[in-house]
C-alpha cells in the first residue's frame, strides 16, 4: 500500500471510530500495542504525506466543532511551533551550537545509561526502549521522559531533544526543540513541567512502584532573550526553472499536477541526515516516502533525477541552463541548514503554502494568542 493511502486509511479509521472520544481519552498512554485513543498521524503530518488542512477539513465534515475542538487545537500546535521558530531562528542556531559544545558529554556514563535504557527509573527505561524500537512515544510519555531527563537525571536538555529528533518518525525541529524548552522552563520563562509519580501512574497502563523522581525542581534559565525576526516569503520566478520536491512536503505535487516548472527532481536528504546520526528506522521511513515521490515525478512529469548534494544541483543547472531552483518551503531544521549552506552558489526560492503564510504571523506570542486566531484561520480555509 502506498504511504499516502496508508495514512488516509489510518485517519479514516480513527475518525470514524475514535475521534469523537479524543478529547476524553487522549492523555492516557495505554502502551505501544493500543494507540486507539490518539491518531498516530504525526509521522505523516511531519512529512506532509497528508497535510494539516486535509485533517482539519475532514474532521470538520464529520463532527461539530465542539466535539473535535481539542483535536483541531493539537493539529494547530504543530503549525504554531513552526511559526514561532520561523520568527526566532536564533533559537535553533543556539541549540545547534550547544550540541556541538556538548559532544564530549555523550561519553558521560549517565547519558549513556539514559539512551540505552539503563537508568534506575523503570518507566524512563521503558520509554527509551520503546522510542528506539518503534520510533514513537505517546505525547504524555514524551513530557514525562523529558522532565525526568532534565530534572531527575540532570542531563542537558539539548541532548535529550537530539535523542528524540534522531529517533522519532515524526521528528520535527520546531515541535521537538520548543517542547523540550517548554518542559525545561525556558520556552515560557519560569514555567516548567515536572513529572510526578501519581500522574504517571494515573495515565499509564503499567503501574510503576517506588518511582523516585525530583518533583520539586526549579525551572532552568538562560541569559539570551530571542528577538523576533521578520518573516520572509519568496516571490517566485518560474522561467528556466527546476522544481525540487522533498519529503517534508511530500504531497505538494499531488495538489499541483499541472506542469508549472521546466524541470522536476527529488532532493534526498538521507545521506546528510545519516551523517547527523539519524536512526535507521527514521531514515528507512524517509526513504520509503522518497521512493514514492520519485515514482510520482517520473509518472507525472517524466523526471528521474535525484539530487543528494550541492554538486549534483550545480552540475544539472549548468547542463540545463537553469536560472531558478524552487523548493517547497523548508522551515528551521537540519534540511534547511543544508540548503542554506549553498544558497550563495545557487539561486534557490522557497515556495510557501498559503496556509503557512497566513498562520505563521499569529505565532508571535504564546499559543493562547494563536488559539484566539483559530476561528479566523478556519473561516479562511474551510
Amino acid at each position: 500500500m502506498h504511504i499516502r493511502d496508508e495514512a488516509l486509511k489510518h485517519f479514516n479509521n480513527f475518525s470514524e471510530k475514535y475521534l469523537s472520544k479524543y478529547s476524553r481519552d487522549r492523555n492516557f498512554d495505554f502502551g505501544k500495542f493500543n494507540r486507539t485513543n490518539t491518531s498516530c498521524l504525526s509521522k505523516y503530518i511531519t512529512h506532509r504525506v497528508i497535510d494539516e488542512l486535509e485533517l482539519i477539513k475532514s474532521a470538520h465534515s464529520k463532527y461539530s466543532y465542539t466535539t473535535i475542538e481539542k483535536f483541531i487545537q493539537e493539529v494547530f500546535w504543530r503549525t504554531y511551533w513552526k511559526g514561532w521558530l520561523e520568527l526566532r531562528p536564533r533559537v535553533w542556531e543556539v541549540y545547534r551550537e550547544d550540541l556541538v559544545n556538548l559532544e564530549d558529554y555523550k561519553k558521560n556514563i549517565n547519558y549513556q545509561n539514559a539512551i540505552n535504557a539503563k537508568t534506575t527509573v523503570e518507566c524512563f527505561n521503558d520509554w527509551a526502549q520503546e522510542l528506539k524500537e518503534t520510533g514513537y512515544l505517546h505525547n504524555h510519555a514524551r513530557m514525562w521522559f523529558a522532565s525526568i531527563w532534565i530534572f531527575t537525571l540532570k542531563l542537558p536538555w539539548q541532548l535529550g531533544a537530539d535523542f528524540f529528533l534522531k529517533h522519532l518518525l515524526d521528528g520535527d525541529a520546531a515541535s521537538n526543540t520548543l517542547s523540550w524548552r517548554w518542559v525545561a522552563g525556558l520556552q515560557t520563562k519560569g514555567k516548567h513541567y515536572l513529572a510526578t509519580s501519581w500522574n504517571i501512574n494515573k495515565f499509564s497502563t503499567k503501574k510503576y512502584e517506588n518511582l523516585k523522581l525530583n518533583e520539586n525542581a526549579s525551572p532552568l534559565s538562560e541569559s539570551e532573550n530571542f528577538a523576533q525576526s521578520p518573516l520572509h516569503f519568496d516571490n517566485m520566478e518560474y522561467e528556466n526553472s527546476l522544481f525540487l520536491v522533498h519529503n517534508l512536503d511530500s504531497c505538494y505535487l499531488l495538489k499541483h499536477k499541472q506542469k508549472t516548472f521546466n524541470n522536476y527532481g527529488l532532493f534526498d536528504f538521507n545521506d546528510f541526515l545519516h551523517n547527523k546520526n539519524y536512526s535507521k528506522k527514521v531514515l528507512d521511513f524517509k526513504a520509503k516516502i522518497n521512493l514514492e515521490i520519485f515514482d510520482q515525478i517520473k509518472s507525472d512529469f517524466g523526471a528521474s533525477t535525484v539530487f543528494k548534494n550541492s554538486d549534483d544541483i550545480l552540475k544539472f543547472i549548468k547542463e540545463k541552463k537553469i536560472d531558478h531552483v524552487i523548493m517547497p518551503y523548508l522551515s528551521c531544521g537540519y534540511e534547511n541548514d543544508f540548503i542554506s549552506e549553498f544558497k550563495d552558489k545557487v539561486k534557490i526560492f522557497y515556495l510557501a503554502r498559503e496556509y503557512d503564510q497566513f498562520c505563521f504571523p499569529f505565532s508571535n506570542k504564546g499559543f493562547f494568542g494563536f488559539k484566539d486566531q483559530i476561528p479566523k484561520i478556519l473561516s479562511k480555509f474551510l
